[in-house]
Order: C-alpha cells, then structure tokens, then sequence
C-alpha cells in the first residue's frame, strides 16, 4: 500500500519564448539528464522511456530503474508519470511531475512545476524522509540546469 505522497512545488522562469521552452521539454533525455544523477536508458514498446536514477543521502544511497511516460496535457501542459523500484526490491515509488507553462514576454516563459511521489515497500518511510529533505535541492539543480539549457 502507497502512502501519502510527497508534494514538492517550484515555479521557475526560462530566458526563452513559450514554443521555445516547450520544445525543450520534447527531448525527454535532454531534461531527464537534469536531474541529478537519473538517465534515459531506452525507449519500450509501449512509448514509455526506460529510466534510472541514484540519490545519495549522507552514508545511504538509492539506485532506482523504471518507467516514465511523458504527455502532453493541454497546449502549455505537461504531465510526466514515472515509477521504478530499487535495486534491493525494498522500495517501490511512483509519481507524477506536472508542468504548466506560461508566456511572461518575447523571451521570457514562467514554469510551475510540482512533484508528487508515493513510496511504498519495507524501506518506504527511509525513501518519504529522504525526499523531503533532498527533494528540494534536486528540485533547485534541475530548474537551474533547464535554465541554462533553454539559453543554450
């Protein structure tokens, strides 16, 4: 059974156009690449991406591989569902990143971004904590990285 789930929340501004900032999010592995210490691994059958992830947290760290299944929610929506296990098979999570972008000039486009992930398995409080406390400076070097990206 899934706990409740951790909610993170940021808005961030991107120095570029609306179809500009939009278009970067259409190469998944380019975002994905911004998350510190997560990958694209592969392309499945079903259109999901194959994906993986390492967090350190002090001494303890997490190696997770799943899926993620990026979509487009409405013209300046996005909404990306993901889920992996670790590679001990103690922890369970799955999630959902929701993405509303918004045109705040020529060159100027404001992103709200929130992260909900529930964690479940024998280790799943261990993953709830960790995240709240590592969760909001992931959070920090992804926008900043997607930042420097759209500039590029």
């Amino acid at each position: 059974m899934m706990a409740s789930p951790v909610i993170l929340s940021e808005r961030f501004a991107l120095a570029t156009s609306l179809p500009q900032a939009l278009a970067l999010f259409d190469d998944v592995a380019n975002v994905i690449g911004c998350i510190p210490g997560a990958s694209v691994t592969g392309l499945n059958e079903d259109g999901s991406y194959a994906a993986r992830i390492g967090v350190q947290y002090g001494e303890t760290s997490v190696h997770f591989t799943g899926r993620i299944w990026p979509e487009r929610m409405s013209p300046t929506g996005l909404r990306v569902r993901a889920d992996g296990q670790d590679s001990l098979k103690s922890i369970r999570a799955n999630g959902e990143i929701f993405l509303d972008f918004s045109e705040m000039g020529p060159v100027s486009t404001s992103v709200d971004l929130t992260v909900s992930f529930a964690f479940s398995g024998i280790l799943a409080p261990l993953a709830r904590s960790a995240t709240k406390i590592v969760g909001p400076q992931l959070l920090r070097s992804f926008t900043g990285c997607l930042a420097t990206r759209a500039t590029d």
